[in-house]
């Protein structure tokens, strides 16, 4: 079986109309992502606000996202970073929705270690703890990066 992504050629060895293909299987991968995400969390989505949201494929899609209950519209994160949501109220727009997913993991973490150092956890073994946490820190170091780079929002407007 041939790997999927070896056939993919890199974005700028790519037409315009290769690109905007590309774009929209990724788009529709992550939204069957996002919304069997929102669903286990017990979020049923009935869709996407696309004028709110933001990607940088295949690395990172911040989506805002309708659910069935419309007093709860969500923020969801997702591509090569873990998948999350949040409440909408958390943030105006995908750029401080970014800063939000930062924070939270960031905090998530710091959690995770002191509960480790003090015994208080134990989901796994100590080294996988370890390693986990080591990933969320440097997911939310790389998240809070994305944000505070004013070149990536220059054109939306953020």
């Amino acid at each position: 079986m041939v790997n999927e992504a070896a056939q993919v050629k890199p974005f700028n060895q790519m037409t315009q109309e290769e690109v905007e293909k590309e774009f929209k299987i990724w788009s529709q991968k992550e939204y069957v992502k996002i919304s069997k995400f929102c669903n286990s969390k017990g979020h049923q989505v009935t869709g996407v606000d696309q004028s709110r949201c933001q990607s940088l494929p295949p690395v990172l899609g911040l989506w805002f996202v309708k659910t069935r209950d419309k007093k709860v519209d969500l923020w969801c994160i997702a591509g090569e970073f873990p998948t999350d949501l949040a409440n909408s109220k958390v943030a105006e727009n995908a750029r401080e929705a970014l800063r939000y997913f930062s924070m939270s993991w960031q905090l998530q973490s710091a959690k995770l270690e002191e509960g480790l150092a003090e015994g208080k956890i134990s989901l796994q073994d100590k080294e996988t703890q370890e390693k986990f946490i080591k990933e969320l820190t440097t997911r939310a170091e790389s998240l809070y990066e994305l944000y505070s780079n004013d070149k990536i929002w220059k054109n939306s407007g953020l």
